[in-house]
C-alpha cells in the first residue's frame, strides 16, 4: 500500500476557457507544471484517477495481472467456502474496514489542504473502493453477502469483536474530529488515522494470504498488505516534510507472492 503519488494537477487557464462559469472542482489529466488544488470545504469531491509513482503503479499492475488470472480459475476450481471460514469472514471484515477508509479519504478530500496528502486521499478511494466491488463479486459468487452489521467480526482470526473496533478502525469520536478539522490540522489527522487504519488493515490481510483457501481472495489479500504498507511509508515521509505534529513509523512492506 501503498510511493509517492504524482499530485493531480489543474490547469487554470485551460478550465476557465472552456467553463467560465463552473466551479473547479474536477480534476484533468497530469499537467507537468500546474498546482494541485485540495477541497476547497463546499463538500465538492475532486474527482479522477491520481498519478501513480512507478512503484505502485507496478504494485497495481501485478495485483490486477494476479487477480486477472485468479478470477479466471477460482470460478472453475475453488469450491465455495463455509460461512465460518478465513475466506469470507476475511472478504467480509475487510469490506467494512474499507468503507472507513474510504469515508475518511472523502473528509481529506473536502477539508484537506495540501496537495500530496490530497493525492493519497483520491488514490485511496479509488483503490479501496476497488477492492470493495472485487470482494463483493466473491461473497456474490460464494452465495454468502456481506454479512450483518452486527455479525461478530474477527472469528477467522481467532478473534472476537465487533466490526466497529476491528483492528485499526477509528472511533465515532476521531471520525467527527477528522471532520471538522480544517486544512493542515485535517491533512495531519488524516494521515494519522490512516495510518493506523493501514495497520489493522495489513495485520489482517497478512492472516488471510496465508491462511485462505481461495487463489482470489489470497491474492486480494497479498495486494491489500503490501499496498497499505506502501502507504503507511509514504505517510511517515510527508509528515515529516510538511513538519506536521504526528509521528509515523515505516514499516517492512510484504511480498506479494501467493502460493
Amino acid at each position: 500500500m501503498v510511493s509517492t503519488a504524482s499530485p493531480h494537477r489543474i490547469d487554470d487557464a485551460d478550465a476557465d476557457d472552456e467553463a467560465p462559469d463552473q466551479p473547479v472542482d474536477e480534476v484533468p489529466p497530469d499537467g507537468p507544471d500546474q498546482p494541485d488544488e485540495g477541497g476547497d470545504g463546499d463538500g465538492e469531491l475532486p474527482v479522477g484517477p491520481p498519478g501513480l509513482s512507478w512503484q505502485k503503479a507496478l504494485v497495481l499492475g501485478l495485483a490486477l495481472a494476479f487477480l486477472g488470472f485468479a478470477f479466471a480459475t477460482f470460478m472453475n476450481r475453488d469450491q465455495s467456502p463455509s460461512s465460518d471460514s478465513v475466506d469470507v469472514g476475511f472478504l467480509q471484515d475487510m469490506i467494512t474496514h474499507h468503507e472507513q477508509g474510504v469515508a475518511m479519504a472523502q473528509s481529506e478530500l473536502v477539508n484537506g489542504s495540501d496537495p500530496t496528502v490530497q493525492s493519497f486521499a483520491r488514490e485511496i478511494l479509488m483503490f479501496q473502493s476497488m477492492e470493495i466491488g472485487q470482494m463483493d463479486q466473491i461473497l456474490h459468487e460464494w452465495g454468502a453477502g456481506r454479512g450483518s452489521p452486527t455479525r461478530e467480526a474477527m472469528t477467522w482470526m481467532n478473534m472476537s469483536t465487533t466490526p466497529e473496533t476491528m483492528p485499526g478502525m477509528a472511533t465515532k469520536e476521531q471520525l467527527a474530529e477528522l471532520r471538522s478539522a480544517k486544512g493542515a490540522e485535517a491533512d495531519a489527522l488524516f494521515l494519522e488515522l490512516m495510518a493506523e487504519h493501514h495497520l489493522g488493515g495489513i495485520h489482517m490481510a497478512e492472516y488471510a494470504a496465508e491462511h485462505a483457501d481461495s487463489s482470489a481472495v489470497k491474492v486480494i489479500a497479498s495486494s491489500i498488505a503490501q499496498n497499505q504498507a506502501v502507504e503507511i511509508n509514504e505517510f511517515a515521509e510527508t509528515a515529516e516534510r510538511l513538519g506536521l505534529p504526528i509521528e509515523i513509523e515505516k514499516v517492512e512492506v510484504p511480498s506479494t507472492a501467493t502460493e
